[in-house]
């Protein structure tokens, strides 16, 4: 009885059954009697004995496409069939603008030359999703490409509906100059959190007009000259998910009034932050909006979000003013807390002004700001470069005389 209500149930429910097992291991069985793996089939390699796995062999053909258009609104699901025919039957995959379906919010299944891709749509998943047949007598790309579009954006094309309830606006697209495709990023509020005498805190000196000079030692430091905290790692590098947060500083406690001084460098560009009283916090914590409207240029002219953004993408440097105590420098014992941006929730709230964008290949990270694995950044096109293959660095700066086996990439 328990065995027919479970029946019931799965035949109700319409669940489907998948086998999930890796190909490798399924077997496929001679005319001889013995098993070798299903992928040895038709891979011109007689296997069996009695070369069975090579018999019968027929190449993929299309039974059915994909449509040629698909519209769907935000949040609805986009569902595609695609099917072959085959011995052996064809596997099924999918791409979106020629790349690979990595991101989480598709779902793909192949099973006897039938594959079902399913995806709840956002605004950057608009774009051109083709089928392939992947068969040992040859690949197949099946045509017509699907062309989706999304519609349900507030915003004009290459602008995204950044904050919250009625403080909500359109923001442009930033992208790292490479996509027009964003959204408002699912990511919550989380921070760096570092006492400023910790053993990792640097320090330097900064000339005023770009050069950065270590100091190793600050014990016998001149107190009538500048100083500043060089933070390391975690606080520098790629930070544009700390775009809309704050960076809070302890001041002194006998210095109550003053506020240091604050230096961002990033790509050949930068950015200063000066004191305005309005952002102490109990005479003890400087906090400073990570926003255009907060930094300035050297000389003082304002800056936009995009350029913002552009340091933001890889500080070289976050500079913080020290202050002299007793007439000689001494790091404090409290601590530098610099907020950013995760997937996980940690009780801060939500980061309601971050981008997620449909990067183009060669490119990754929520703006695009990173290269992906195989790629390296070029000094040409949108002020921050491209993602360029390795060969095509190899071609434009390696000399054609360089013997290729006795050159390596690095």
């Amino acid at each position: 009885m328990t065995h027919t209500w479970l029946l019931i149930i799965a035949l109700a429910g319409s669940v489907i059954a998948v086998d999930r097992t890796p190909l490798r291991y399924i077997p496929f069985r001679c005319r001889s009697g013995i098993s070798v793996s299903i992928t040895f089939r038709c891979d011109g390699f007689a296997h069996c004995p009695d070369g069975s796995d090579e018999d019968g062999c027929v190449a993929a053909t299309v039974l059915e496409s994909p449509p040629e258009m698909v519209q769907v609104q935000v949040g609805e699901w986009m569902n595609l069939t695609c099917r072959g025919a085959g011995v052996p039957p064809p596997i099924v995959s999918w791409k979106m603008n020629g790349n690979e379906l990595l991101d989480p919010v598709c779902d793909w299944v192949s099973e006897d030359g039938t594959g079902h891709l399913s995806c709840r749509m956002r605004l950057i998943d608009a774009g051109n999703y083709s089928c392939h047949l992947a068969h040992p007598l040859g690949r197949v790309d099946v045509t017509p490409v699907t062309v989706a579009t999304v519609e349900g954006n507030a915003c004009p094309k290459g602008e995204f509906l950044a904050g919250e309830d009625i403080n909500k606006q359109c923001m442009k697209c930033f992208c790292s100059g490479v996509s027009e495709l964003c959204h408002k990023a699912e990511l919550y509020r989380w921070n760096y959190t570092m006492a400023m005498d910790d053993w990792k805190m640097g320090y330097a000196t900064w000339d005023g007009r770009g050069a950065v000079e270590t100091v190793k030692s600050i014990k016998n430091f001149a107190s009538n000259r500048s100083l500043y905290y060089s933070l390391p790692y975690r606080f520098i590098e790629y930070q544009v998910k700390s775009y809309g947060g704050y960076l809070r500083i302890p001041l002194e406690a006998d210095e109550p009034g003053e506020i240091p001084d604050v230096i961002l460098m990033g790509y050949n560009r930068t950015i200063i932050y000066r004191k305005t009283p309005s952002n102490v916090i109990f005479n003890q914590t400087l906090q400073i909006k990570l926003h255009e409207s907060s930094f300035t240029q050297q000389n003082g002219s304002s800056i936009d979000r995009p350029e913002f953004l552009t340091v933001l993408a890889y500080i070289d440097r976050l500079l913080i003013r020290m202050r002299p105590t007793n007439g000689h420098f001494e790091p404090s014992s409290k601590s530098i807390v610099m907020d950013s941006a995760s997937d996980y929730q940690r009780g801060i709230g939500k980061a309601t002004h971050v981008e997620q964008c449909r990067c183009p290949a060669g490119f990754r990270g929520t703006s695009c700001e990173r290269c992906d694995f195989g790629y390296n950044r070029a000094s040409v096109g949108p002020p921050m470069g491209l993602c360029m293959p390795w060969e095509w660095h190899r071609k434009r700066y390696v000399p054609k005389s360089t013997p290729p086996r006795t050159y390596h990439y690095v």
